[in-house]
C-alpha cells in the first residue's frame, strides 16, 4: 500500500511539472476513424504525453466445412498513455506536429467483447483483452484526415487461454478540431 501511494504521488508530481511547460500536444483532440468504424479521445497532459480512449469495432469472419459460416462485429476499449518523441526534430525540419502529428511509444489496453453486437459468430470466451507496448505513427494533415499505424508486443488472455502476440491497429479517420 505505501509503495502504491508513493508511485502515485510520483505521478502526480511529474504531471503537475510537465502541466507548466507549454505543450506541443493538442489539449483535447477527438477523432473518427473510418476503416474501423469508432472514436478516439486524445488529452494532453504534458508537453509531449496524452491519454488517449478509443471505443470502436471489429469485424471477423469465418468459413468452415466442419462448423456454420458466420460473420460478427464486437465492440472494442482501448486505453493509451503517448509519448511524442519527435516533436523537435520535426519541428527542426519545418515539418508540422499539429493534430499531434508526430511518433510514438505507448502502453496500451484493449478490451473486446466475445458476443457479437451483429451478426451471428459468437465466441465460447465472453471476453478478449491485451495489454502490451507499441509503437505508433501518427499523421494528421492541416484539414483534419487522418492515418495511424501501430505494432507491438503484447500479452492478450481471455476467460480459457493466455499468452504472447503482436497487437497491431491500422486506422483511417477525421479529427474534429479547431485549426491551430
Amino acid at each position: 500500500m505505501k509503495n502504491s501511494l508513493s508511485f502515485l504521488l510520483a505521478l502526480f508530481f511529474i504531471c503537475s511539472m510537465g502541466a507548466q511547460s507549454p505543450k506541443n500536444v493538442e489539449d483535447n483532440q477527438f477523432s473518427l476513424n473510418f476503416l474501423l468504424p469508432g472514436v478516439v479521445y486524445e488529452a494532453g497532459i504534458s508537453a509531449n504525453a496524452t491519454l488517449a480512449a478509443e471505443l470502436t469495432v471489429g469485424f471477423a469472419y469465418r468459413e468452415s466445412t466442419f462448423f456454420e459460416d458466420g460473420f460478427g462485429i464486437y465492440p472494442i476499449g482501448r486505453f493509451q498513455y503517448r509519448h511524442y518523441y519527435n516533436f523537435e526534430r520535426r519541428l527542426n525540419k519545418g515539418k508540422h506536429i499539429s493534430g499531434n502529428t508526430g511518433n510514438y511509444l505507448a502502453p496500451t489496453i484493449a478490451v473486446q467483447s466475445g458476443k457479437a453486437i451483429i451478426g451471428d459468430l459468437d465466441y465460447s470466451s465472453s471476453y478478449f483483452a491485451g495489454f502490451g507496448f507499441v509503437y505508433g505513427l501518427q499523421r494528421t494533415a492541416p484539414k483534419g484526415f487522418q492515418f495511424r499505424l501501430e505494432a507491438g508486443p503484447a500479452y492478450f488472455f481471455d476467460e480459457y487461454d493466455q499468452g504472447f502476440g503482436i497487437l497491431l491497429a491500422a486506422k483511417l479517420g477525421w479529427v474534429i478540431r479547431k485549426q491551430r
